[in-house]
């Protein structure tokens, strides 16, 4: 397939948010009515589930001097001390990566693992990347091991 011109290019997305404004059930290809959009891979990543690219991603960042938590975040009603349920909260952060942490120098770290073969990031997690890259914060969205070293290493190497 021949590679599109700007003008194809602008026709499309201008096409695409027009959509969006209807409602129509994919306005464009990634992006979902929700407002989400698909992930890929960028480079070639074994087809594990999400909790395996986690678990090893996570080994991953240790072994690289990075220093990570898990981020669980959640919502519900909560026991009072009176035996009464509280008013729906939310905690954690919102959009907030998988592992948060920091870089060996110091640096913010988010990282949002999707499974190996691809996923979708919502428009909270999407808010939240541009909020952290926005203040100098590193925010990645991996699928394996093999894109983490692809996108980091580049930024681990710089520190020296």
């Amino acid at each position: 397939m021949a590679r599109q011109s700007k003008a194809t290019r602008f026709l499309r997305l201008g096409k695409g948010i027009k959509n969006l404004r209807e409602g129509k059930r994919r306005p464009m290809p990634g992006i979902h009515v929700d407002g989400s959009i698909s992930t890929k891979p960028s480079v070639p990543c074994p087809p594990l589930p999400e909790y395996k690219v986690m678990e090893l991603v996570h080994k991953w960042l240790l072994s690289h001097g990075c220093v990570v938590d898990r981020l669980n975040n959640g919502a519900g009603r909560l026991m009072l001390n009176n035996g009464q349920l509280s008013q729906y909260q939310v905690f954690g952060i919102r959009g907030g990566g998988d592992w948060i942490g920091w870089l060996p120098n110091g640096r913010h770290l988010e990282i949002e693992c999707k499974k190996g073969t691809g996923g979708k990031l919502s428009r909270v997690q999407i808010k939240r990347m541009k909020k952290c890259r926005d203040s100098n914060a590193v925010y990645l969205v991996i699928h394996g091991v093999p894109e983490l070293e692809n996108k980091l290493l580049p930024i681990l190497e710089n520190l020296s």
